[in-house]
């Protein structure tokens, strides 16, 4: 179940949990009224042009263009709204936000991605707030080194964190992702953030954002319920299995005699199917495990759709005692 099939009531986007998003819809909004008045006035034109210029009134064609007044004026008001449109709206979006980048001040957290076909490499500092040196000629997935990080020769290196596919954020804080790419020119798209950049080869792309105070991916979560309904039993539970990926149950499920058929935050597996067609349970109720994905808006290869991460938005305390569990354990890779 993907996060884009959440949105809000009669508004077509997923909810804006970045401070900065609220302009990017207002944008958006205002060229949807654009292109409905744009489609409207067309489409009366075309239906007035169908009955002007039938066969019927017109058996005889005309090859010279049109040389009324109105014609040009409307022309020519469309550029003008589209012009107003992009210097009054969308220069001054981009202008505010590439202007006014997080200040050292801010104390913002700075956090590096780096891209590979088909998975994102999360790079945190470690303790000392450096980033270590990262080595091409080091990279080894098989190693657990997928970024080249020179943890011997380097002392930066050797306390900092490298994650798989799970980027996580304090909120209420300014937030800076750095991003690069391995390979290919990937995309790092985060909709609920209204964030969207591409990642290139041998760039380090800058992208800043804050998450608004009082969001966390548990609340979010909670906005996501819904209720399920459970595959009639002979039948194949694969697909459902499937469409549950990522979806965990939000309460114990449990037969009647009161034992746990599917816990609460499990995966819905082929066997819990099972249990649950055998014990008469016909609906459950799931939620995302990790509501805020990161997607790769470019096709960037044949297996292109693993290429999913997710934001865990957590509060200031929790995300601190995180970071610092972490750090804790040393220089492994944490495989999500």
């Amino acid at each position: 179940m993907s996060l884009l099939a959440q949105t809000q009531p009669m508004y077509w986007l997923p909810p804006d949990y970045s401070t900065h998003g609220w302009q990017i819809d207002q944008l958006i909004n205002w060229i949807h009224v654009f292109m409905a008045v744009l489609f409207a006035g067309w489409g009366v034109f075309f239906a007035r042009c169908l009955v002007k210029y039938r066969y019927r009134a017109n058996p005889t064609a005309l090859y010279e263009p049109i040389k009324a007044k109105a014609s040009k004026v409307i022309e020519a008001a469309v550029v003008v709204i589209e012009v107003v449109l992009l210097v009054a709206f969308a220069i001054p979006v981009l202008a505010e936000y590439k202007n006014d980048p997080p200040k050292p001040e801010d104390n913002p957290f700075e956090v590096h991605v780096v891209a590979q076909q088909f998975a994102w490499n999360i790079h945190y500092p470690g303790p000392d707030g450096k980033f270590g040196k990262r080595n091409a000629k080091l990279v080894s997935d098989a190693n657990g080194n997928p970024l080249g990080l020179d943890r011997d020769g380097d002392p930066d290196a050797k306390d900092d964190i490298v994650a798989n596919n799970e980027l996580h954020l304090p909120v209420g804080r300014p937030v800076i992702v750095k991003l690069t790419s391995k390979d290919v020119i990937h995309s790092f798209s985060v909709p609920m953030l209204r964030v969207k950049q591409d990642t290139v080869p041998g760039m380090e792309i800058p992208v800043w954002f804050t998450v608004k105070e009082g969001t966390s991916s548990d609340a979010i979560r909670e906005t996501m319920i819904r209720t399920v309904s459970v595959p009639p039993a002979g039948q194949n539970p694969r697909d459902f299995v499937m469409w549950c990926t990522n979806n965990i149950a939000v309460e114990d499920i449990k037969g009647a005699d009161g034992t746990v058929i599917v816990g609460k935050g499990r995966e819905p597996s082929a066997e819990h199917v099972e249990a649950l067609q055998k014990a008469g349970i016909g609906e459950i109720r799931v939620a995302p495990r990790h509501p805020v994905e990161i997607h790769c808006t470019q096709l960037c290869g044949i297996t292109h759709y693993k290429m999913r991460g997710f934001v865990i938005l957590m509060p200031p305390d929790e995300f601190e005692a995180w970071y610092a569990e972490q750090a804790a354990g040393g220089d492994e890779f944490i495989e999500e």
